[in-house]
């Protein structure tokens, strides 16, 4: 592609074609749909929308770019696989995250060689082009004419024929007006035609006739407001497409990593402060982890010494030792940056003291990961407790990561250890299916208590808050032949409830198809007879379900993690 101060394309009314198709599929996918398929449906539209037109530019895209769009698939997909709330979320903004990188790098590839620098940077660049960008399509862009076709290879006699070229010349400035002249003809005439068709058929079948009336009756001076505000949102999203694929043609082959020596911030604090300040953090960590070993890692006889049980001492400071361990992974970037290392000795001795806090810092993760164990024990999972445990992992494998780039002295490469931080987290929780994992341990530990002969603590009311990614797992629990009848009663009344919220929203659109919910439905309506054992009523806004004489609530509560 011939890339000149205005960039001419030969199918430049495309990009802004497929940018309004694509805001009017976000409207039909979207408005007053409950969330499901119509994400997966309307990234595949925006990426297809874009990609299409810059293929047919003939312009070269490398074949690492397409790499990001495998998680960017998977995370889309699982969008409408997994119902969990946190899980949805964090794939949401992971494909949108990795959709900004896959514009931003389009050309080059080199979102893998980015820095956090790089990052920041083209980040603020590509946010200002969403405002902007749309507006500069127009203004950068025009459509090839014929004659700039022909001038590539123009004969002398061509040349020398300078009325033809001015009419040429004439034909490419044609305004927007004359070019969309077509496309209002054919409308024009396409109108009439498809009307009569319309009212024929109508009149044939009364189920297509409804289906029209339906979608005529959205257009009615009643709903103007309405039709007013799904307008102006398909321009809103037609524009913001248009100003990323507009970035993608028009500035993605300048996104090169900043290959510079000179680092982001000049080195200005010396080599004897740093080390003063890794030193000391080092000794309040060693002094603290002696203290875990003497306490926490000695089989909990010395808490019991102490005054405290298990699950007191877990509940004291598990989030603080996670901010200690967040905090000192920035301290240690931060450090490795501002710090003067001019000798060979300095460096060392700052690589071994930074390999220091690394390690401690693991230490106080397992200690931390052992006081959540020892509370999960006494009350159960909940989802921000093992959200927590997968962070945590993930943060010590981060370290090791951290640790790596430092002895071998490629701490630019950071931020490709994020990405692959961040993927690793939101390929976990989707693995492990969050809600699935919590109701297989809550109900296995009451069936163990309950066999150890004690009273089993099933706290139906958290399984009610959990999503439909449970289901499948408590109906399996419900079936087993093995479970103790009380406890079986307990999960009946869940699935009762579940089945009550299952038939009231039972219409669900094609564009609001989830699998879970899809799944969940099925083995709900399958066990409908046996779940007439436990009356389901409305009171007061709120549903009541009747286990073993006893009327319990419906509504979910969400456990406060060390209530």
């Amino acid at each position: 592609m011939n890339k000149k101060e205005t960039l001419q394309l030969e199918n430049r009314h495309l990009f802004w074609i497929f940018a309004l198709l694509a805001g009017i599929g976000f409207d039909q996918l979207f408005w007053e749909r409950s969330f499901g398929i119509n994400f997966f449906l309307f990234i595949l539209l925006g990426i297809l929308g874009g990609l299409i037109p810059i293929w047919l530019e003939n312009t070269k895209i490398p074949w690492t770019a397409y790499l990001l769009l495998v998680p960017i698939g998977f995370f889309a997909i699982m969008t409408f696989i997994r119902a969990e709330p946190f899980t949805t979320l964090t794939n949401v903004l992971i494909t949108l995250a990795l959709l900004i990188l896959f514009s931003i790098t389009l050309q080059t590839s080199a979102w893998y060689k980015f820095t956090l620098r790089d990052h920041l940077v083209k980040g603020f660049q590509f946010s200002l082009n969403t405002i902007i960008g749309g507006i500069l399509f127009f203004i950068k862009t025009r459509k090839k004419s014929a004659a700039t076709a022909a001038s590539e290879g123009e004969t002398v006699e061509e040349q020398t024929n300078q009325p033809s070229k001015d009419r040429d010349k004439q034909g490419s400035k044609k305004s927007f007006i004359k070019q969309a002249a077509p496309y209002l003809r054919g409308t024009l005439l396409a109108l009439p035609i498809l009307a009569l068709l319309a009212f024929l058929l109508g009149q044939a079948d009364p189920i297509f006739n409804d289906r029209l009336q339906k979608i005529f009756s959205s257009f009615s001076f009643d709903n103007l407001g309405e039709t007013l505000a799904r307008f102006i949102l398909v321009l809103v999203i037609a524009y913001g497409l248009l100003s990323v694929y507009a970035y993608a043609l028009l500035e993605s082959d300048k996104s090169q990593p900043d290959d510079r020596d000179t680092p982001a911030i000049s080195p200005f604090l010396g080599s004897i402060e740093a080390t003063m300040v890794l030193g000391g953090v080092n000794l309040l960590f060693l002094t603290f982890v002696i203290l875990q070993f003497n306490y926490l890692f000695s089989g909990g006889e010395n808490i019991s010494i102490t005054g405290y049980t298990y699950a007191e001492y877990a509940r004291r400071g598990f989030f603080e030792l996670i901010t200690v361990a967040v905090i000192s992974v920035f301290l240690f970037y931060v450090l490795s940056l501002v710090t003067k290392r001019e000798q060979k000795t300095q460096q060392r001795l700052f690589s071994i003291l930074g390999v220091t806090l690394v390690a401690l810092v693991a230490i106080i993760l397992v200690s931390a990961y052992i006081r959540l164990n020892l509370y999960e024990a006494a009350y159960g999972f909940t989802r921000l407790r093992t959200l927590a445990h997968i962070f945590m992992v993930w943060v010590g494998l981060l370290l090791v990561g951290i640790a790596v780039i430092e002895l071998t002295k490629q701490m630019p490469r950071l931020a490709l250890i994020l990405i692959c931080f961040i993927l690793g987290f939101g390929l976990t929780i989707n693995i492990l299916n969050i809600d699935k994992f919590i109701a297989q341990k809550n109900v296995a530990r009451a069936v163990t208590t309950a066999e150890q002969g004690q009273e089993p603590n099933l706290d139906t009311s958290y399984l009610n808050a959990l999503s439909e990614d449970a289901i499948p797992t408590l109906v399996t629990f419900f079936k087993a032949q093995e479970i103790p009848e009380s406890i079986k009663d307990e999960i009946g009344g869940v699935l009762a409830c579940k089945l009550a919220g299952v038939a009231v929203s039972e219409e669900r659109s094609w564009q609001s198809y989830h699998d879970a919910k899809n799944r969940a439905g099925s083995l709900l309506r399958g066990l409908s007879e046996d779940l007439k054992a436990y009356p389901v009523s409305y009171d007061m806004y709120t549903w009541f379900v009747e286990v073993n004489g006893e009327v319990k609530s419906c509504q979910g509560q969400y456990v406060e993690p060390f209530d």
